[in-house]
């Protein structure tokens, strides 16, 4: 039975609709439709670019019938399922209202924490559930690029309002969401967050623990103000996998001149090894499971609730960080 693609309309035409668009380019599980802006060189040229038509006006926009699905989140009153680039919102309150709004609606909403589906992402999920790496107490993990020492007053990420946590609500939540997918739902939190060189008045440095309501602890690090790192190591009784990807890996693999490599290191109880990963796309990856779910009537696997525990976590780490204190998430969830 052939797969009958979900008409989407891309709302808001920054920089990352462009990157999501040519993610469901890559796919066929999604078909481009429409696009809005309030700016009207913005949508032309997204017209151009992908061959969708334009509404000219927001109740255009909402009023079309043949839109079944929005990249976006502020659409769900009018019966569109959504889907949302990470984070879910950029305050508690707002996420909260987000996931009522959906429910009350009854569409689906879908969150693009896309790294957890990074092919070394899901092996290490495989790995673990097989047992095959023993049992895990501890991970470690960083993101760090250099987008801190970019900021000008023009940009909205140097706002603290419009960009609350910085480098923790814009990298480490990756991370966050990640071990979330391979260790369960987070009990605490501990950290330590700060400015150090971003050019503007937003944090640029991270060291954040999550405990696991298992137990299992991971280490979060995320920078703003150095150059490019993003590695995992989940370290268990019988072996730790690990793994580094390059900003190419992270964009498009299919385009980086090596594969992602994941590392098994069993010595001195075994043989060490290395794996190269599948040719991935987890952009892609994230939208097409978004478009199955519309079509089967499924939840997403990053619903509103997930992500808002994801989200829940950036707060309490900087909650913990000014008070010196481990902060438990249930208090903001």
């Amino acid at each position: 039975m052939s797969f009958e693609p979900v008409r989407v309309a891309s709302m808001g035409l920054g920089r990352w609709a462009n990157v999501l668009a040519d993610a469901a380019l890559r796919g066929g599980k999604i078909k481009l439709v429409s696009c809005f802006s309030r700016t009207d060189e913005k949508r032309k040229d997204f017209m151009k670019k992908y061959g969708t038509r334009e509404a000219k006006n927001f109740d255009e926009f909402l009023n079309d019938d043949e839109i079944e699905a929005v990249i976006l989140t502020t659409l769900a009153a009018a019966g569109k399922h959504v889907y949302c680039e990470k984070p879910i919102a950029h305050t508690l309150e707002d996420a909260r209202k987000i996931v009522e709004a959906v429910d009350r609606a009854r569409v689906r909403l879908a969150i693009g924490h896309s790294a957890r589906r990074l092919a070394p992402s899901r092996r290490l999920k495989e790995l673990m559930d097989s047992g095959e790496i023993g049992d895990v107490s501890m991970n470690e993990s960083n993101f760090c690029t250099e987008r801190g020492l970019e900021l000008t007053p023009d940009k909205w990420r140097s706002d603290p309002e419009l960009n609350p946590t910085g480098v923790v609500i814009q990298l480490a939540i990756h991370h966050i969401d990640t071990f979330r997918y391979l260790h369960g739902p987070i009990h605490s939190v501990t950290a330590k967050v700060k400015r150090m060189y971003a050019t503007a008045n937003v944090e640029d440095s991270a060291m954040i623990i999550l405990e696991h309501e298992n137990g299992v602890l991971s280490y979060v690090g995320g920078g703003w103000s150095c150059p490019w790192a993003f590695h995992m190591n989940v370290h268990g009784t019988k072996a730790v996998a690990h793994f580094r990807i390059t900003g190419q890996q992270w964009r498009d693999p299919s385009k980086a001149p090596e594969p992602i490599r994941l590392h098994i290191d069993r010595d001195p109880l075994g043989e060490d090894s290395v794996h190269d990963m599948p040719e991935g796309d987890m952009f892609r990856d994230a939208l097409e499971d978004f478009a199955v779910c519309v079509r089967e009537k499924r939840i997403p696997e990053v619903d509103g609730r997930v992500a808002l525990e994801s989200l829940a976590a950036v707060f309490a780490a900087m909650e913990s960080s000014k008070t010196g204190k481990t902060v438990e998430l249930k208090s903001f969830m």
